[in-house]
């Protein structure tokens, strides 16, 4: 389904020369998403590796236990590394958590702001703040534990606006009967993101390159402030206030959208009357 939708996305339909300003703009989108989610679940792999395991406390209490036993440590030319933190269960469950306190914050805001100034600075700043923040994350770890969380807390704020802000973008860019082709695929790329970042982040966590496992967060902050600088020249909130594209297109999509708007009684009536 997703590659017909991929076709239909690219299909060339005489409203301008290619490649349309919609299609760069519904391209930006997905990449954004995909750099953003990535961004998102990197460490939930990473602090596999942050954390010192052999060196928490395990309750043995309980006389059953199904899970796999721990292999017994073998002798390697090469030993593991272990890590740096020595959280429990409950304090790895409050720094993963700590993200989406901050993004159920902004969702409201969000679309509001898309609606008031535009969806192309309130989602390109949305993943331009998620990526300072991914940069500032190893930092924030090695500071202390609050400071830690505040930065996800203040990740998940940048990344929940993205969403609402991209539905206020549809609306302007994509005709009403391409838009569920258009979503499909921009949505997509929160998927794609995520299945890429999580095997991306462990092997990164294997490497000694910018100390193991903080090159995950460096990388993908870096690949979200590049996104964000083609997204600035790239995109705009409207065809209207798009300098490169063409007439065509640009009538096609106004016309589209006009067509499939609500119209009032009075309206009706003197197009009826004519």
């Amino acid at each position: 389904m997703f590659l017909v939708n991929l076709y239909y996305f690219f299909l060339i339909i005489d409203d301008g020369e290619f490649p349309k300003a919609r299609h760069i703009f519904g391209l930006m989108g997905f990449l954004g998403f995909a750099v953003v989610y990535a961004m998102r679940v990197n460490l939930s792999v990473a602090i596999v590796a942050m954390v010192n395991q052999t060196a928490i406390p395990q309750d043995n209490s309980t006389s059953v236990d199904d899970t796999c036993p721990v292999p017994t440590p073998t002798n390697t030319t090469t030993p593991s590394k272990e890590g740096d933190f020595l959280w429990d269960e409950a304090t790895q469950g409050l720094v993963l958590g700590s993200f989406f306190y901050g993004y159920v914050l902004t969702q409201v805001p969000g679309g509001r702001l898309a609606e008031l100034m535009g969806g192309k600075l309130i989602y390109g700043y949305g993943v331009l703040i998620t990526a300072i923040f991914t940069l500032l994350t190893p930092i924030a770890a090695y500071w202390d534990l609050p400071m830690l969380v505040i930065v996800r807390v203040l990740e998940g704020m940048g990344e929940g606006v993205t969403y609402p802000a991209m539905h206020a973008m549809l609306a302007h860019w994509i005709p009403p009967l391409e838009r569920n082709k258009f979503a499909a695929i921009v949505y997509a790329g929160s998927n794609i993101g995520t299945v890429i970042s999580m095997p991306l982040t462990g092997w990164l966590c294997s490497l000694e390159f910018l100390g193991g496992w903080p090159s995950a967060f460096y990388i993908f902050g870096l690949l979200g402030i590049v996104w964000f600088i083609f997204w600035m020249y790239l995109v705009y909130d409207k065809p209207s206030v798009h300098p490169r594209i063409s007439y065509k297109e640009r009538d096609y999509i106004e016309r589209s959208i006009r067509t499939m708007q609500p119209r009032n009684y009075d309206e009706l009536l003197s197009e009826t009357e004519n």
